[in-house]
C-alpha cells in the first residue's frame, strides 16, 4: 500500500451518524422547541440541517486519505486545514478494530490506532474492509519489547511462545447479571431526567399523561408521583440492561504471547488489542449491587490509550465472582496473583471520614427541610452519608509485596488496584494543616492512562507510612520484606479474596 487511499463511501454517512450521536442532546431540544412554534419552519430547518451534516461528512470523506509506507501509517485530513498524522508502530500502543450496524451491513470496519498523545479519534478509519484492518495491524505490530528491553513474557509473568493462545468466555448467567447491576443505571436515569425536562410541555399538551393516570386506581397526588418516578426507574433501567447487554454481549479474552485480545457487543462488534507491555495498572471494582453478590469488575489502565473522555481505562472482563479472581489473575495476570501485607487508617482518622461524607448531606438535608418544607424523612440523608463514611474507612488499605503496590479505596464502588513499582510516574504525600495536627496524611499513586493519566490515593493514613512509602519509592532497588517491617504496622492482607481470612486482622 503506497498509495494514498480513501475510505468506502459509506464513511461519509458514518461521519454524519457521529455528529448527530456527538450533538444529540442539542438536537433534541431544538426538535422539542421547534415542534410546539406555530412561526418556526421546522420542517425546513430539520431538512437543512440533516443536509448539512450529510454534506460535511461526504467532503470529510473526500479529504480523508491514507496509506501504509513500511512501519508508519500515514493519515492525511482536513476540511479546511489539512492535517498529516504519521503513525509509527514503534509507538502503538492499543489497536481497535469494530464493526457497528452500518458497517456490517457493507461488510467493513473501523480502525482505531491508539499512540503516547493521541486519542482515538485522531487515528480512526471509519470505514474499510476487513483485509485491509488486518494488513493496517499486522503491519503496525511487530514483536513488542518492555522499555527495560526484554520481551513480554516478563510482563506477562509466563511464557506462552509455544502454548496456543488462551480464550476465555463470559457466561451467559454472568452476561446477565452483569447488565441487571449495570452502574449505567444512574446515567440513563440522568439522561431521562434531561429529556422529560425538555419534553415535559410537548407531552402535556398530547395528553398522555391524562390517559397513564385515568389507568391508575386513585388519582391521589401521592400515587401519582410514585407512579411517574417507579416508570422512570424502571425505564432507565431496561435502557441499562439492554444497553449492558448488546455491549458486552459475545465477549471474550484471546491471551497470546505478548498481548490480550479483548472481543465483545451484539450489534457494534469491538475488537481491542492491548501489549502486555503497555499495562500500567489493574483494578478490580465491586459495585454497591454486585459487590454483596459477590461479583466484581477487572479494569486496567494502558498507556496512551484514550478514549472520548481522554481515559485510558479498559474493561478486562466485566463480570466475575470473587472466588473466580485469583484463578482469572494466575492465567491472566500472574504478577496480581498475589497477596501482600498493609496498612489502614488509623483509628483517629474515622472522625476525618465521617466529617467529610455527612456534611454535605447535613447542609442539604437542613436546607431541604427549612426551606422547602419536607418531612423529617429527609433526615435519612445524612444517616445514609454516614453509614457511606464509615464503609470508605473501612475499605481504605495500602498494601505492598516486593515491587507491587495495592491500594484499596471506595468512593461509590469499592476499588482494588494492583501497581508495579516500575509502572508508577509520581508517587505524592500531602498533608493539610488539619491532618499535619493528627499526624496523617494522604499518599497517591499516579501511572500513565489515556490523555489525563489515573491516580490512585489513600487517605489519612499514618504521617510515618506515608513518609516510609514516600522515602522507598525515592530509591532504586525494590520493598523488600526485611526493609518494609521499618515503614509499617502489619494490621490487614491485600486483596482479601484470596482467603476468607484474608481481610481480617492479623494476629501479632
Amino acid at each position: 500500500m503506497s498509495e494514498f487511499e480513501r475510505q468506502h463511501p459509506i464513511a461519509a454517512i458514518s461521519r454524519a451518524a457521529g455528529l448527530i450521536r456527538g450533538n444529540l442532546i442539542t438536537i433534541l431540544v431544538f426538535l422539542f422547541v421547534g415542534a410546539q412554534s406555530d412561526n418556526f419552519p421546522f420542517l425546513w430547518w430539520i431538512g437543512g440541517g440533516f443536509g448539512f451534516l450529510l454534506a460535511t461528512g461526504i467532503v470529510n470523506w473526500w479529504r480523508f486519505l491514507y496509506k501504509l509506507e513500511d512501519d508508519t501509517l500515514h493519515i492525511r485530513s482536513g476540511i479546511f486545514v489539512r492535517k498529516d498524522l504519521y503513525l509509527t508502530r514503534d509507538r502503538v500502543q492499543v489497536i481497535d478494530i469494530s464493526s457497528g450496524v452500518l458497517q456490517r451491513l457493507f461488510g467493513l470496519v473501523r480502525l482505531d490506532i491508539q499512540t503516547a498523545g493521541s486519542s482515538s479519534r485522531q487515528a480512526a478509519i471509519d470505514a474499510i474492509t476487513v483485509e485491509k484492518a488486518e494488513e493496517i495491524n499486522q503491519n503496525l505490530r511487530k514483536q513488542r519489547i518492555s522499555d527495560t528491553g526484554e520481551h513480554t513474557e516478563e510482563e506477562a509473568g509466563t511464557d506462552r511462545s509455544s502454548a496456543p493462545p488462551l480464550i476465555i468466555a463470559m457466561p451467559f448467567k454472568e452476561l446477565i447479571i452483569a447488565a441487571s447491576t449495570s452502574g449505567s443505571f444512574g446515567i440513563a436515569l440522568s439522561i431521562l431526567g434531561t429529556l422529560f425536562s425538555q419534553a415535559e410541555p410537548f407531552i402535556s399538551d398530547s395528553g398522555f399523561f391524562d390517559f397513564i393516570f385515568g389507568l391508575l386506581p386513585s388519582e391521589s397526588d401521592t400515587l401519582m408521583i410514585a407512579s411517574v418516578i417507579l416508570l422512570f426507574v424502571l425505564f432507565a433501567w431496561l435502557l441499562s440492561f439492554f444497553g449492558t447487554l448488546f455491549t458486552y454481549g459475545n465477549f471474550s479474552l484471546e491471551l497470546r504471547k505478548d498481548e490480550i485480545i479483548i472481543s465483545r457487543g451484539i450489534f457494534e462488534k469491538k475488537r481491542v488489542t492491548i501489549p502486555f507491555n503497555r499495562i500500567q495498572a489493574v483494578h478490580v471494582t465491586e459495585g454497591l449491587i454486585r459487590q454483596p453478590l459477590g461479583y466484581a469488575s477487572i479494569h486496567l489502565e494502558s498507556a496512551g490509550y484514550g478514549d472520548e473522555k481522554g481515559t485510558g481505562s479498559i474493561v478486562l472482563f466485566p463480570l466475575i465472582h470473587k472466588k473466580s479472581i485469583q484463578h482469572f489473575f494466575r492465567d491472566v495476570l500472574p504478577h496480581c496473583n498475589t497477596e501482600a501485607a498493609g496498612i489502614k487508617p488509623p483509628p483517629r482518622a474515622l472522625r476525618r471520614y465521617l466529617f467529610r461524607s455527612t456534611l454535605p448531606a447535613l447542609l442539604l438535608a437542613g436546607a431541604l427541610y427549612q426551606f422547602l418544607q419536607f418531612n423529617l424523612l429527609v433526615w435519612i440523608l445524612p444517616i445514609l452519608a454516614l453509614i457511606w463514611g464509615w464503609l470508605k474507612f473501612r475499605d481504605t488499605a495500602l498494601g505492598f509485596q516486593d515491587d507491587l503496590y495495592i491500594i484499596r479505596s471506595r468512593r461509590f464502588s469499592r476499588s482494588t488496584a494492583y501497581i508495579r513499582r516500575k509502572r508508577i510516574q509520581d508517587a505524592t504525600l500531602s498533608e493539610s494543616p488539619f491532618q499535619r495536627f493528627r499526624a496523617l496524611c494522604s499518599f497517591e499513586l499516579h501511572v500513565a492512562s489515556g490523555d489525563q493519566g489515573k491516580t490512585f490515593s489513600v487517605r489519612d493514613i499514618e504521617q510515618l507510612h506515608g513518609l516510609g512509602h514516600l522515602s522507598q519509592l525515592k530509591k532504586e532497588h525494590t520493598i523488600h520484606d526485611t526493609q518494609a517491617e521499618e515503614i509499617r504496622t502489619d494490621q490487614i492482607r491485600l486483596p482479601g479474596w484470596m482467603n476468607p481470612n484474608l481481610s481480617k486482622t492479623i494476629e501479632s
